[in-house]
C-alpha cells in the first residue's frame, strides 16, 4: 500500500510517532524486545524526512542505527508542548487516584470486598475519594505533601 501524504501531514505522522514513541520507551532502561517493532516502524517514518523536504529534523546516528532527532526538531514542533501536557496532567491525575485506593485500602479493611466491588462503582467511589487530592493539589501543589514517620 503507498501512502500518498503531503509534507505538513509527514510532520504530523512524525509528532504523532514522537509522542507514541516518548509514552512507550522514556522509561525504558534498556530497549525491549516487546516493542522493537515499533522502533523500527518509528526508524522507517523517520528515514523518509529528507525525501519529504525535512532534514532539519533529524540525523543518522552509525553508532546507535537510528535516527536522532535535532534541537530544531525538539523546541521547533508541537509534539514537546502536547508531551509536557501530558506528562504534567498524568502525574496530578495519577497521585490523585493512588492516593485515593490506598484510602480506600485503608477504609474498607477487607480486601476481597472491593474485589466484589463490580468496576462502575469501583471508578465512581476513587472518583469521590480523590476530589479532595484535586482540590489539594490545585491549591496548593505538593506544598502540603510530606512523609509520615
Amino acid at each position: 500500500m503507498l501512502l500518498n501524504i503531503s509534507k505538513e501531514e509527514y510532520r504530523l505522522l512524525v509528532e504523532m510517532v514522537q509522542v507514541a514513541d516518548y509514552v512507550m520507551h522514556s522509561h525504558e532502561l534498556e530497549e525491549s524486545d516487546a516493542t522493537a517493532d515499533y522502533r523500527e516502524f518509528r526508524k522507517k517514518i523517520f528515514s523518509h524526512h529528507k525525501k519529504m523536504g525535512l532534514e532539519k529534523l533529524f540525523t543518522f546516528s552509525e553508532k546507535h542505527n537510528d535516527y536522532i532527532e535535532t534541537e530544531e526538531s525538539l523546541t521547533d514542533s508541537r509534539h514537546m508542548a502536547i508531551l509536557d501536557n501530558f506528562v504534567e496532567n498524568e502525574f496530578w491525575a495519577q497521585l490523585s487516584q493512588r492516593l485515593a485506593m490506598r484510602d480506600l485500602f485503608e477504609e474498607e479493611e477487607d480486601e476481597e470486598a472491593i474485589k466484589q466491588m463490580g468496576s462502575e462503582v469501583l471508578m465512581e467511589k476513587l472518583g469521590e475519594m480523590s476530589v479532595k487530592y484535586n482540590e489539594e493539589f490545585e491549591a496548593h501543589g505538593l506544598e502540603r505533601i510530606g512523609i509520615k514517620e
